[in-house]
């Protein structure tokens, strides 16, 4: 690719500005990197701190559940029997109470603790609601996790890891429930917003997320639609824009709740000061790269424009548009007398073009005419030999029907006032042609079925009858027995290089001598180089007119039939033709 004057001065100066304003860029960026990266260290250690403090209360209120389950007191009331007296029963009943309400004490969150004794079905709670025993108490989720439902964490522990709905059938003896209340975590959410800023939420899977009193909901769904909290990571920070500002967002997986600690901070507030600062910078960098382009434009209008004017008008003349000038400005300097130059050198360049281009037109024509005139005259001899044998013959009728069909074909080939003739008088001639050729011999049938659609086409005089001749001399003529001719056509649409043209073929088809492919590319060979002494007149004659006429992949072309013998095919192009179905041959 060629670069003109003035886009290699505007790359220049691309060139010369565009590495500052990357450097500037870079080393801006690395600022900004450095800035938020501590700022993602220092609010993922803070949250961390915070998801440590809540999961250390939490895990405090589970280790109050398996200290209960392996309790003295539970395990005598566990293991009574009938004998045991009442008495007894109730003092450990009222012991277990006490504990139960000790250990909820001692904590600093809300919660309840619920035992339950399915063998003896009996409840023991902190909460007065549920002293009676009920069999759906028995259902339960897996212990060991915290689940959230019906409004509160619950975590469960059972003497028996194998369960089903029926604990009393696999063994389970005792089964602990403890729950807590929600806002305790929301309180201590509220803490760390107040202390540390953000926005910070629980996000509990399956869950609406626990929020703080004064959380945004359109930030905290925001976060939830484009962030991925269900990947292997338990850690990390995410930049994430939301109603046009930045955020920095930290999340912490808790390992008691299996819950992800969310905490957006805004970054806009420590990144404007840096923002401006690089605005600043790079609308410099700009209004001199305009000023330095004003400047490239104005040697563009003064230097480029008369040049590409010129490069132009070579370019079509170069195409062969040779009426081409250019027009010439009125200021008095180099490139107006070049453009004046241009304009005496194309118009010069015109005149001997078209002298020329008549003479390449009469040349033209003049070997056009010399190739339609060379006719085998051995044809003429051979038939005048027949009327002459048929004479001595004394037989009247063939030599009256060679005459007549003799003097038809002569008449036509010798007539000069025009190089152009139809398909139809082609193949009325070939008809004379084959007749004079039945009558010479007794071996020779034909047939002639070319669509009636092509019958009006213009072509050359004496296309097909040399290529038939040939047919029988060579093809036929060799061959013990009979021989049989066949002449076809048909018509192809094609498009070649974005233009319509039709394709026409004329088929001369005989079933004699058999070329091998060797022989048949040799052949091809010869028909387009300088006739010499190895092929006949009439083939070379025929495939050179086609060429000098119709250019493209016209004139002759050969193929081998399966069955014994050689097609001919006589094609030419033309273009933009009516005729876009094609035909078979025959």
């Amino acid at each position: 690719m060629k670069f003109t004057v003035f886009a290699k001065t505007v790359i220049l100066l691309i060139c010369l500005l565009v590495p500052i304003l990357l450097l500037y860029t870079y080393a801006n960026q690395e600022n900004v990197d450095m800035v938020v990266e501590e700022k993602q260290q220092s609010s993922l250690n803070q949250f961390n701190y915070f998801s440590s403090q809540v999961d250390k209360n939490i895990e405090q209120l589970s280790l109050y559940g398996l200290t209960l389950l392996r309790d003295p007191s539970i395990l005598h009331y566990r293991y009574m029997t009938d004998s045991t007296s009442q008495y007894e029963k109730n003092s450990i009943y009222l012991d277990i109470l006490d504990k139960l309400s000790l250990y909820q004490s001692t904590s600093r969150w809300k919660n309840d603790i619920t035992i339950v004794l399915p063998q003896a079905e009996l409840v023991l709670s902190t909460m007065s609601s549920r002293t009676v025993y009920d069999e759906k108490m028995l259902t339960f989720p897996q212990p060991g996790q915290w689940q959230l439902e019906k409004g509160s964490f619950t975590y469960f522990f059972t003497d028996n890891y194998e369960w089903n709905e029926k604990p009393v059938n696999t063994g389970v003896r005792t089964v602990m429930e403890i729950n807590f209340d929600p806002m305790n975590v929301v309180a201590m959410l509220d803490d760390f917003k107040e202390t540390q800023g953000g926005d910070p939420f629980l996000l509990v899977p399956g869950n609406d997320p626990l929020l703080n009193r004064t959380a945004d909901p359109e930030l905290v769904e925001a976060i939830m639609r484009d962030m991925p909290f269900n990947g292997p990571e338990r850690e990390g920070n995410h930049q994430l824009e939301v109603g046009g500002k930045q955020y920095l967002v930290s999340y912490v997986y808790s390992k008691q709740l299996q819950a992800v600690y969310v905490n957006p901070v805004v970054l806009d507030d420590l990144l404007t000061p840096m923002d401006k600062s690089r605005n600043m910078f790079i609308t410099s960098i700009l209004l001199l790269l305009v000023l330095s382009i004003g400047a490239a434009l104005l040697l563009y209008r003064k230097v480029q424009v008369p040049i590409h004017r010129l490069m132009r008008g070579l370019q079509q003349i170069r195409k062969g548009q040779l009426s081409t000038r250019i027009p010439v400005d009125h200021s008095r300097d180099e490139f107006a007398y070049l453009t004046q130059s241009f304009n005496h050198m194309a118009e010069q360049i015109q005149e001997l073009i078209e002298k020329v281009y008549e003479e390449r037109i009469r040349s033209r024509e003049a070997t056009l005419k010399h190739l339609q005139s060379q006719i085998n005259p051995h044809f003429l001899y051979n038939c005048l030999f027949y009327i002459k044998n048929m004479t001595q013959l004394g037989n009247r009728e063939a030599v009256i029907a060679m005459s007549l069909s003799l003097g038809d074909y002569y008449r036509y080939i010798t007539r000069g006032e025009n190089d152009m003739t139809t398909v139809e008088e082609e193949i009325r001639l070939l008809d004379h042609y084959l007749s004079i050729q039945q009558m010479r011999t007794n071996r020779l049938t034909y047939e002639i079925a070319v669509p009636q659609q092509l019958m009006q086409l213009h072509i050359p005089r004496l296309l097909i009858q040399p290529i038939v001749e040939n047919a029988v001399i060579h093809g036929i003529e060799p061959m013990e027995g009979s021989g049989h001719v066949v002449v076809t056509g048909m018509a192809v649409p094609e498009h070649i290089e974005g233009r319509k043209y039709t394709r026409y073929s004329l088929f001369v088809d005989n079933d004699g001598v058999t070329l091998t492919a060797e022989e048949i590319a040799e052949l091809e060979r010869e028909i387009n180089e300088p006739m010499g002494e190895e092929i006949g007149t009439g083939t070379w004659n025929v495939h050179q007119r086609l060429v000098t006429r119709y250019g493209l992949s016209s004139g002759l072309h050969f193929g081998a039939i399966p069955y014994g013998g050689l097609s001919v095919e006589i094609r030419w192009f033309e273009e933009e033709q009516p005729h876009d179905e094609s035909d078979g041959r025959g």
